[in-house]
């Protein structure tokens, strides 16, 4: 009976002692767990790879995990299958989601590109200009900001869009379609069309469409988290702050870090980076975009819905009013 006891006093002794040991491995007390980000694998997310590159994540005493995904559909779906605490998205998939819930917040605004979207044909095609698109086939991803962007270029010159065949094809597939001539112009993002143009130099062409579109990337969380996880989003976005500051103090090393973290040539990132502006915001340029967008999407029968959404209740500053108030609190 006593070597019994023993025998239940060692086992129980080994159980708490294991209980502690796991204890002290998973998140001591006051801590708290790792932000996990669904970040895409875009230029565009260089302030959130570069602060996890540089440590600015670390120096705020913030755990963050970077989860690569391509596209910001992807991040999205990732957050809400709760995959990921955090999103990084354009505001074109933003606008799409608000018309299926509202359980979602933007709390910044860190990247915008105003250059972004490319009109691309075949020289072969000997489509000159934007107006002579009449009656060809036009490459896009439907519901999307390719989509948007083409109907905004339509709509600058005049073109009436019954007249132009949309081809719905997805990103990965657009440019073999316009080189084997299924459609005769695509719409599409970067960096298609930069790896396009370089493959095919002189069969290629864009129009200049600077200044047509401006696209944002945006970092999203569910909207129960906004105040629950508001501690760990301030730290979050005061490292993004660092790094901006670092992306402008040091563009090459920047770049280089990017390229590494992407696997593309140096030269690549080099050559896209001039149209991309970094910084931190949230106001009415952004409230703007995602009405329009709304608006247009709507008339276009892209969305189900007979109003547009109030952006106003899908976007939280107060992360970032705070984040902001604390840097300007320090360099003073």
């Amino acid at each position: 009976m006593e070597k019994l006891f023993l025998l239940l006093f060692l086992l129980l002794s080994s159980a708490l002692l294991w209980l502690g040991v796991t204890a002290k491995t998973a998140f001591a007390p006051g801590t708290e767990p790792p932000l996990r980000i669904a970040v895409s694998t875009s230029t565009l997310s260089a302030p959130i790879i570069i602060a996890e590159r540089m440590g600015f994540f670390r120096d705020q005493q913030l755990a963050v995990q970077l989860i690569p995904q391509k596209g910001g559909d992807s991040c999205f779906n990732a957050l809400m299958r709760d995959d990921a605490d955090l999103a990084t998205s354009s505001e074109s998939v933003a606008m799409f989601n608000s018309f299926k819930r509202n359980d979602f917040s933007i709390i910044s605004t860190f990247a915008e590109s105003d250059n972004d979207l490319k009109l691309l044909t075949r020289t072969a095609s000997n489509i000159q200009h934007p107006t002579e698109l009449l009656h060809h086939k036009i490459g896009i991803v439907a519901g999307s900001a390719s989509e948007y962007f083409l109907d905004a270029l339509l709509l600058m010159y005049g073109q009436q869009q019954p007249a132009i065949q949309k081809v719905d094809i997805t990103a990965n597939d657009l440019t073999d379609a316009l080189m084997a001539g299924v459609v005769d112009a695509i719409s599409i993002w970067e960096p298609f069309a930069f790896h396009l143009q370089q493959q095919f130099p002189n069969q290629v062409q864009h129009f200049e469409t600077k200044g047509l579109y401006n696209l944002t990337f945006n970092l999203l969380t569910r909207r129960a988290d906004a105040d629950k996880k508001l501690s760990q989003h301030v730290k979050l976005l005061k490292a993004l702050d660092e790094a901006i500051l670092y992306i402008i103090k040091e563009p090459e090393k920047s770049q280089q870090l990017m390229a590494r973290y992407l696997k593309v040539p140096t030269e690549e990132i080099a050559a896209l980076w001039p149209d991309y502006l970094f910084r931190l915001s949230l106001g009415n340029t952004l409230l703007s975009s995602l009405q329009s967008q709304a608006r247009w999407a709507m008339d276009a029968n892209l969305v189900h819905g007979s109003k547009i959404p109030d952006y106003r209740l899908y976007i939280e500053p107060t992360a970032l009013n705070q984040a902001i108030h604390t840097s300007l609190v320090r360099k003073e």
